[in-house]
C-alpha cells in the first residue's frame, strides 16, 4: 500500500460532529430534589464524551456544584453580578470552538444572550417552560426541545424554533 494511500484512509473516515452542552442554572432550573433528575436528563442529549459544562451563580453553585461533578458535570462559578453566568457560559463556548472545534451546541437556557452561540456552529435550545423562551434565542436556535417532568423520570418534546 502507497504512503498516500495509507494517508488518506483515516482522513477519509467520517468524523462525527463536536458537541457540547452548556447549561444555565439560574435560568433551567427545578427543586433541589428533582436536580439530579434533571442533571441527567440533559446529560443524556449529549454523547458520554461531550463537555458538559454548567455555570451558576455563586449560592447555586456553591449548593449544587458537588452532585453535578458527581455526574461529569464541569461546575462553574458565574459570582454574584447579574450577567455573571451568562458571561461564563459565553465564554466557554467560544473556547470550545476555537480550542476543541466544538461545532454542536445544546444550550438549557431561555435567555436572549445566548442567542449569539449560534455563530459558533449549531444551537439546541433545551427549556423547561417555552414561554419563558426568548424569541431570539429561539429564533436564532436550529431545534428546541421542551423537557416536562413526567412520572417515569423527564419527557422531550421538540417544538419547532420559529
Amino acid at each position: 500500500m502507497s504512503s498516500a494511500s495509507a494517508a488518506a484512509g483515516p482522513a477519509s473516515a467520517p468524523v462525527a460532529a463536536a458537541v457540547a452542552l452548556l447549561w444555565d442554572l439560574d435560568n433551567v432550573s427545578v427543586s433541589r430534589d428533582d436536580l439530579p433528575d434533571l442533571a441527567r436528563a440533559l446529560a443524556a442529549l449529549v454523547p458520554p464524551q461531550a463537555p458538559r459544562i454548567v455555570a451558576a451563580h455563586y449560592r447555586a453553585y456553591r449548593t449544587h456544584r458537588d452532585m453535578l461533578a458527581e455526574q461529569s458535570f464541569r461546575v462553574l462559578c458565574g459570582g454574584n453580578q447579574p450577567e455573571g453566568t451568562d458571561g461564563v457560559l459565553l465564554r466557554q463556548a467560544r473556547r470550545l470552538r476555537r480550542k476543541r472545534g466544538i461545532g454542536q451546541f445544546v444550550l438549557a437556557s431561555n435567555d436572549r444572550d445566548f442567542a449569539r452561540i449560534a455563530t459558533f456552529g449549531s444551537l439546541h435550545v433545551v427549556t423547561l417552560d417555552p414561554t419563558r423562551l426568548s424569541a431570539r434565542l429561539r429564533d436564532r436556535a436550529n431545534a428546541v426541545t421542551v423537557l416536562a417532568r413526567a412520572p417515569a423520570g423527564w419527557r422531550t418534546t421538540t417544538v419547532e424554533p420559529s
